[in-house]
C-alpha cells in the first residue's frame, strides 16, 4: 500500500516541483545566514561587485519578476501539449505525462528560483540608515539560479517539443511496458508443475465450508496486498481464493474472495480482508501490465479509427507491442497459488498471463483494422517475429491461434486475390515457424508457487 500511494505521488503535478522549491527556500535561508556569519567582503575577488543593497533590490525584482513569467509560460505550454496529445493519442496516455518527472523538475526550478528571490528580498534593507551589507553568496546563488531557469526553459521547450510526436509517445510507452514485464514476470528456470499446486489447493479446501467477501464499494483494483493476504490465512488457518486481479472493475456487492474454513467468521473479518484491496477511480499501470498494453492499443485503434485512418501509427504500436509479447515468451508469469511457511497453500489468486495478453492485443487489433491490407499483414508478419523468440509451446499456441483467426478474417475482408495470396503466405510463413517450435521444445505447463 505505501508502494501504491508513493506511485501516486509521483503521478501529481505539484509533488516533485513543491520538494524542489521548498529545498531552494530553505538554501535561500541556509546561505544569508552563512554571508552573516562569514566576512565575504574582506576576500579580494567580492571587490567586482560595485552595486549596494538598492542595486541589488533592483536586480532581485527584475529576476524574480522574469522568472515568474517563464513560470506562467511553462504551465501554459504544458496544459496546450496535455490538451493535444489527449485529443490526437487519448486520455489514457496522460498518466505517461504527468509521471514524467522532466517537466515537473524544470517547474520545481522556476518556482524555487522565484520563492528564493522573494526571500533575499525579504531580507534586504534599503533603508538609508542601513548599515547592511550586500549578501553576496546568496546574490550570486540568485544569479545562477536565473541563469538555470533560462536553461530549464529551452530545456523544457525542446523536450515537449519532442515528447508529444507519435513515435515518441509509442516508444516511451513501450519502454516502460518491457519495464513493467521485467520487474514483473520471472525467469523461466526454478519452475514447478502447475498441476501440483493444483492438487495441493484441492486436497486442502476439499469439503471445507466456503463463505464470499463482497465489495463494499465500486472501483478498479488498483493493488492486492497478496503477502499480508497470505499471512492472515495462515495465522487463521485458512483458504482465500481471489476472485479478481489488478486492472478488473469491482461493483458494490460483487463477490471478491472465497474464505475456505471449518469455522464461522467474524461480523469485522471480512473488512480485514478488504483493507488488503485497494480500489480507485481509475486503472493504473501499478501491478497491471495489462493498462500499459491497453494504452498502446488505444493509441492504435484511434489510428485506425475512419476518421483518422493513420494506418503507419497503428503498426508502430504493434511493433512495440510485438517487442512486449516477445520479452513475455521468454518470461514465466507468476503462479496461481501461494504458499505459507510451512509449504501449505493458502492463496488462490487469478494472474495475468501470456494467453490474457494475445487475447487483449489482437482480439481489438483484428476487429479494428477488418479490411486494412495493410495491418492485417502486418498482424501476421508480427507473430511469426514473435514466434520465432518464443521458448514455450503453450505460448506458441496462443499466438497461432490468432494467427489463424486473422487469416479467417481476412479471407472475408479482403477484396483483391493479390492480397489473399499475401495473407497466406504470411499465414503459412507463421505455420513452419510454429510446427518447427513445437518439434524444438517441449509442452511447458509450467510455472512457479
Amino acid at each position: 500500500m505505501i508502494r501504491l500511494f508513493w506511485e501516486k505521488l509521483l503521478t501529481t503535478i505539484w509533488f516533485v516541483p513543491t520538494i524542489i522549491a521548498t529545498g531552494l527556500v530553505i538554501t535561500a535561508i541556509g546561505l544569508l545566514s552563512l554571508d552573516q556569519l562569514v566576512n565575504v567582503h574582506s576576500w579580494s575577488w567580492t571587490g567586482i561587485f560595485q552595486i549596494g543593497t538598492t542595486g541589488i533590490r533592483q536586480v532581485l525584482v527584475v529576476t524574480t519578476g522574469a522568472i515568474i513569467s517563464l513560470t506562467g509560460v511553462v504551465f501554459s505550454i504544458s496544459v496546450v501539449a496535455l490538451t493535444l496529445a489527449a485529443n490526437q493519442f487519448g486520455s489514457k496516455i496522460l498518466h505517461n505525462f504527468l509521471r514524467d518527472n522532466k517537466n515537473k523538475i524544470v517547474l520545481g526550478i522556476l518556482i524555487g528560483s522565484f520563492l528564493y528571490g522573494l526571500t533575499l528580498l525579504s531580507f534586504i534593507d534599503t533603508h538609508p540608515d542601513s548599515t547592511q551589507q550586500v549578501p553576496i553568496i546568496s546574490v550570486i546563488g540568485s544569479l545562477l539560479l536565473t541563469v538555470l531557469a533560462v536553461i530549464g526553459l529551452i530545456y523544457f521547450i525542446h523536450y515537449i517539443s519532442t515528447t508529444i510526436q507519435a513515435d515518441q509517445i509509442i516508444s516511451l510507452i513501450g519502454q516502460e511496458l518491457n519495464q513493467a514485464i521485467e520487474k514483473t514476470l520471472l525467469d523461466l528456470d526454478d519452475r514447478q508443475t502447475i498441476q501440483s499446486a493444483k492438487q495441493k489447493w484441492d486436497i486442502a479446501t476439499h469439503a471445507l465450508p466456503v463463505e464470499t467477501v463482497y465489495a463494499a464499494t465500486s472501483g478498479y483494483v488498483e493493488f492486492i496486498d497478496l503477502l499480508k493476504l497470505n499471512k492472515i490465512a495462515e495465522e487463521e488457518n485458512q483458504h482465500i481464493e481471489l476472485l479478481l486481479r489488478p486492472g478488473h472493475f469491482v461493483i458494490e456487492s460483487a463477490p471478491m474472495m472465497r474464505i475456505y474454513d471449518s469455522e464461522d467468521i467474524s461480523e469485522s473479518y471480512p473488512d480485514t480482508l478488504r483493507e488488503n484491496i485497494s480500489l480507485g477511480r481509475k486503472r493504473t499501470p501499478f501491478s497491471d501490465i495489462e493498462f500499459a498494453i491497453m494504452q498502446l492499443l488505444q493509441i492504435a485503434l484511434r489510428a485506425l479509427s475512419p476518421g483518422i485512418n493513420d494506418s503507419l501509427t497503428a503498426i508502430s504500436c504493434i511493433d512495440w507491442l510485438s517487442s512486449s509479447l516477445g520479452r513475455m515468451t521468454n518470461k514465466r508469469f507468476p503462479c496461481d497459488y501461494l504458499e505459507d511457511q510451512n509449504g501449505i497453500i493458502r492463496l488462490k489468486k487469478h494472474e495475468f498471463g501470456f494467453a490474457d495478453a494475445a487475447d487483449t492485443m489482437f482480439h481489438p487489433l483484428r476487429q479494428n483494422a477488418r479490411g486494412n491490407e495493410m495491418v492485417m499483414i502486418h498482424l501476421l508478419e508480427t507473430i511469426s517475429r514473435i514466434l520465432q523468440v518464443s521458448k514455450n509451446s503453450q505460448y506458441s499456441q496462443a499466438l497461432f491461434h490468432h494467427a489463424e483467426l486473422i487469416l479467417e478474417a481476412s479471407k472475408e475482408s479482403f477484396q483483391s486475390t493479390s492480397d489473399k495470396n499475401e495473407i497466406i503466405e504470411r499465414f503459412e510463413k507463421c505455420q513452419v515457424i510454429f510446427e518447427q517450435g513445437q518439434k524444438i521444445f517441449p509442452d511447458t505447463n509450467q510455472s512457479a508457487i
